[in-house]
């Protein structure tokens, strides 16, 4: 598959995953309810160092660690089709409580480390990166790139959605509908996951 197609697959799939409320857009969201985007967007700057060292970390991990253990990613495959199932159900049924987030503060500290420790790290290195990103620093550093220009405008717009919410209560409604037609997407990829395995 050349390089451009596989980077624009990827920019696909991690911006429907990225978009999926998780803690790292939780505390966002509750951080643009209390300050908005202006005292919010750096930390968009902490989901992107966590997540761009976490990938890093499990990439290059899982890359020589299953060097000889091919079947490896077929178990992960496995498991990140789980994942995202369970990701797709919760996006689904919490797609109407954005509203019902907490507005304490929010520190640089506590997105960068909730960034770290979340598994949709795992998943974006194991499943969604291309396996030549973790054999090739110049397809790494593409990769990342890529990566980094979809999360941006994810992680500002989860960040402008608290003030939008709390001025304009209707766009809760739309928001409500959106996030629903991105988890049945999401359901097709789980399901395209555990094909890919069983049908080798």
């Amino acid at each position: 598959m050349p390089i451009q197609e596989a980077l624009l697959k990827m920019a696909m799939y991690v911006s429907l995953v990225l978009i999926v409320p998780g803690p790292t857009n939780t505390l966002l969201l509750s951080s643009g309810l209390k300050v908005g985007l202006r005292g919010t967007w750096p930390l968009v700057v902490a989901e992107a160092l966590g997540y761009a060292i976490a990938i890093a970390v499990w990439g290059f991990f899982l890359s020589t660690f299953a060097a000889g253990r091919p079947w490896l990613y077929d178990v992960v495959k496995l498991a990140s089709s789980v994942y995202i199932f369970f990701l797709a159900l919760r996006m689904w049924t919490h797609s109407r409580v954005l509203q019902d987030v907490s507005v304490a503060p929010v520190r640089f500290r506590d997105v960068f480390v909730a960034t770290m420790m979340n598994p949709k790290a795992l998943l974006f290195s194991s499943t969604l990166f291309p396996l030549e990103a973790f054999r090739s620093a110049h397809y790494f550093a593409w990769a990342l790139l890529v990566f980094l220009v979809v999360l941006a405008p994810i992680g500002v717009g989860w960040s402008s959605l608290g003030g939008i919410l709390t001025s304009q209560r209707a766009w809760a409604a739309r928001t409500s509908t959106l996030l629903r037609g991105a988890s049945l997407v999401l359901l097709m990829f789980s399901g395209t996951l555990v094909y890919s395995v069983v049908n080798r």
